[in-house]
């Protein structure tokens, strides 16, 4: 059977078909992605795609991820390709979903009711599921969730310090994402690092175009992560501030700001693209301010700045990390920003080799530490899509 995977983030949107039979290893037919997807970026957005026999890239329109997955369907038909199962990431659950499910009339009218608590990711993947329903409606399709992954965190964690009767009504919640990137990656580190995940502490950084944020595991479980209740919080992102004062949002209300109108700002027009004016990209702001400007270098500081108060708020919380893994798209690709980071703390025990790092393979893990580095520093592709394929298999198995 071939499983279509659909990877919709916040400004991208990533598919691969697997072929799948009882005993065999999956095979992907097709994979690609959709980028630069309702972005203000400076970049082209463009699918590109690859299979056995073929390859391709096209610049297009992609003005909404209802609009992408249209065009990546329309892609893997003219490849002649059949679906018979349909995996979609959902970012957040709520407190309707701590695990995957086959998707039917009553789970759609829960999805929908899980629309607001990631409002820049959840209505994407709705409209995507739609889409699927229409070009698909005989085929199963299932939702797997990001919030699943750290629904076991402790209770520390998961908690604010905000009345119980609020909490208990309303759900108000650390429910923590990027959940499939997580489990795909810590499942490779117990492999690299060859011990039981119980007895590793890590630090796990995924930082994507769109949503970045990091995750401590102590005991082979999320001890703590830095989004919270939507995705909105932790880390600056391209878009979206991370985490601000409250009182802000309330003075923002007071001067005559709606909530919608509030959440837009924080969700759209801030992070990169409202510290700098110039762009959501992160390499793209790095290049800039390179050139001096001195708004794309304060955006530039302000993000590694972020990143590295949680990097030492969970080293001190974890008692000292074994690992440090850098992953998804800017985790990935900007040695710069690792070396920003990752530079200058070596009494705590962490000692990036300047050499590894700046020749880090795109298409595998490699360790970029020296060989003083009491805390190992990795870097490595992720691969949520495989743990989508996984969890549908799984249900499949239940059947």
């Amino acid at each position: 059977m071939n499983i279509l995977i659909f990877n919709c983030g916040s400004s991208s949107q990533g598919f691969k078909v697997y072929q799948t039979s009882g005993h065999d290893q999956p095979v992907v037919l097709v994979s690609g992605k959709a980028k630069n997807v309702a972005t203000q970026t400076r970049a082209d957005a463009f699918i590109e795609w690859k299979s056995k026999i073929s390859a391709g890239s096209q610049k297009t329109d992609l003005s909404s991820h209802r609009q992408a997955a249209g065009k990546i369907i329309a892609i893997l038909k003219e490849l002649q390709v059949s679906v018979d199962a349909i995996g979609h990431r959902f970012v957040h659950g709520g407190t309707f979903f701590d695990k995957t499910v086959q998707i039917d009339p009553p789970v759609l009218q829960k999805l929908q009711q899980c629309l607001p608590f990631a409002p820049i990711h959840n209505p994407n993947s709705y409209s995507v599921i739609e889409v699927c329903l229409e070009q698909f409606p005989d085929v199963p399709q299932f939702a797997v969730f990001d919030t699943a992954f750290h629904a076991r965190m402790p209770e520390v964690s998961k908690q604010y310090a905000i009345p119980r009767d609020l909490v208990e009504k309303y759900g108000y919640y650390k429910y923590g994402f990027h959940g499939l990137s997580y489990q795909y990656v810590s499942s490779r580190m117990l492999e690299l690092m060859g011990k039981p995940l119980e007895e590793l502490k890590l630090i796990l950084c995924h930082l994507g175009t769109g949503g970045s944020s990091v995750v401590a595991m102590k005991n082979g479980l999320p001890l703590d992560t830095s989004m919270g209740y939507s995705p909105l919080a932790g880390l600056v992102m391209s878009t979206r501030s991370g985490d601000i004062d409250p009182e802000i949002v309330l003075e923002m209300i007071r001067n005559g700001s709606s909530p919608d109108e509030v959440s837009q700002i924080l969700n759209n027009r801030s992070g990169l693209i409202g510290l700098s004016g110039f762009s959501s990209s992160l390499p793209e702001i790095i290049e800039a301010s390179e050139k001096g400007n001195a708004d794309c270098q304060l955006a530039y500081d302000v993000y590694a700045h972020r990143l590295e108060t949680y990097l030492g708020a969970y080293t001190w919380l974890l008692d000292g990390a074994d690992a440090i893994v850098f992953t998804d798209d800017v985790g990935l690709k900007s040695w710069k920003l690792r070396a920003k980071v990752c530079g200058g703390v070596q009494n705590l025990g962490v000692e990036i080799d300047a050499a590894k790092n700046v020749n880090a393979p795109l298409d595998r893990a490699s360790r970029v530490s020296s060989a003083r580095s009491k805390t190992q520093i990795w870097v490595m592709p992720t691969d949520e899509e495989s743990v989508i394929l996984q969890e549908i298999l799984a249900q499949f198995c239940l059947a």
